[in-house]
């Protein structure tokens, strides 16, 4: 008796803990063109969700993440442009909200810098090969007077 009632509390604790999963919603865009569609997708497949850690809008599916596709979805049958749209978006969230930010004035060493560190690595080796050519040269002279 005891079994069974153990048993009917924790099916009835399962529910409880899993009926969250059940409530999900799935956000459904519909769209009367077949090329508005395409540029929701990739709209939302380059915008990155300012709340997520390295997830687009489409991956994402944080409330952030659906309440900016509702804003994407209602600028383009808005009639609003990518480049609009985008603007909008770098505006209201900055250039973070984009996955391959622009080169600017402000980011210019982020991009340079892999570049320089390369050469910075390329030219240390160079001296130090130099340097180390010039004494092992002497190394092997004095050994060869001895």
């Amino acid at each position: 008796m005891g079994s069974s009632r153990m048993k009917i509390l924790m099916a009835v604790l399962c529910l409880i803990c899993f009926s969250n999963a059940l409530l999900a919603e799935i956000q459904v865009f519909d769209f009367n063109d077949e090329h508005l569609e395409k540029r929701f997708n990739h709209l939302t497949v380059i915008l990155r969700c300012p709340k997520c850690q390295n997830q687009n809008l489409a991956d994402s599916s944080s409330t952030l993440s659906q309440d900016l596709k509702q804003i994407v979805y209602e600028k383009l049958n808005a009639g609003e442009s990518d480049q609009q749209i985008l603007s909008f978006m770098k505006q209201r969230y900055g250039e973070f909200i984009l996955f391959d930010p622009e080169l600017s004035r402000d980011n210019a060493f982020l991009w340079a810098a892999p570049l320089i560190f390369l050469l910075l690595i390329f030219f240390g080796f160079i001296y130090w090969y130099k340097n180390n050519r010039l004494v092992y040269s002497e190394n092997l002279r004095e050994s060869s007077d001895d």
